[in-house]
């Protein structure tokens, strides 16, 4: 590690890390701030995954009212 890093004046390896996720997410996420993370709702609701998610979850929770 650098002294630029140990001062957090220089990217990390976790941070080009997690650079890459946020590139490839969803088209409207955004950083803002210090950690303040944007999305669109719809896209997220709107996606296969979220969509295979929102089955799993419903047959877990009427799994669990019996």
């Amino acid at each position: 590690m650098g002294v630029l890093q140990m001062l957090g004046l220089s990217p990390s390896k976790s941070d080009y890390k997690l650079r890459e996720l946020v590139k490839n997410s969803y088209d409207s996420v955004q950083v803002v701030g210090r950690g303040t993370v944007k999305i669109d709702p719809n896209e997220v609701s709107s996606s296969e995954q979220f969509k295979k998610a929102s089955v799993l979850a419903k047959a877990i929770v009427s799994r669990n009212k019996r």
